[in-house]
């Protein structure tokens, strides 16, 4: 278990990378449009980390990533819905 809190905190770019793959394949494979915002919250956590525009404590990373995964959540719902919802109206000629 240290082995890889080390390793996290060692390399904490490929580890938010890394997650935001894990969470596009969980996106692409269960619900969607629910693990999108996260995945894109955590691909802007590790840009914004490898950039060096974020604190080096990990708890301020992983409160950044809930903040941006929670409030992207309604946009990302509102563009798939409507990119979805292409069914079309029988009433209209």
């Amino acid at each position: 278990m240290t082995a890889a809190l080390d390793l996290v905190a060692e390399y904490p770019v490929l580890f938010w990378a890394a997650l935001g793959v894990l969470l596009l394949v969980a996106e692409v494979l269960l619900a969607p449009g629910f693990f999108l915002s996260f995945a894109t919250a955590a691909f802007l956590v590790a840009l914004a980390t490898a950039l060096g525009l974020l604190p080096v404590d990990f708890l301020w990373k992983a409160l950044i990533f809930a903040v941006i995964g929670v409030a992207t959540i309604p946009l990302f719902r509102s563009l798939l819905r409507r990119y979805f919802d292409r069914t079309p109206d029988i009433n209209q000629y």
